[in-house]
């Protein structure tokens, strides 16, 4: 009988019965070994269905709208600033590849003659 079928009436007589050995000094009975867990039943492979095109378009558009407003914008002035850096550092680009793509030209017309 498992553990929570017992009624109080034998719950008590156990309790007593344990008492009584232990009082004689005689050694408990083992308890009984808890039954193995039930086995759990094969669920069927039951996947919701994947929403439509549409409504994941609307998901997408609700999720980035939500995650925008986390993001941290710039100043103004930051952005003039940062955009300044930006077309200084494409000139310089653009002069030294316009510097090497000179040099090599003249290297090659120098080699085909």
């Amino acid at each position: 009988m498992s553990k929570h079928n017992k009624s109080r009436s034998e719950k008590k007589e156990a309790r007593l019965l344990r008492e009584q050995l232990i009082a004689a000094g005689q050694p408990l009975p083992p308890k009984p070994a808890a039954p193995p867990p039930p086995k759990a039943k094969a669920k069927k492979d039951v996947r919701p269905k994947p929403p439509g095109r549409i409504m994941r378009l609307i998901t997408f558009f609700r999720e980035a709208r939500r995650e925008l407003n986390w993001v941290t914008w710039p100043t103004r002035k930051e952005t003039l600033k940062s955009t300044g850096v930006l077309l200084v550092l494409v000139g310089i680009s653009a002069a030294y590849l316009g510097i090497v793509d000179g040099l090599l030209s003249r290297i090659l017309g120098l080699i085909m003659r």
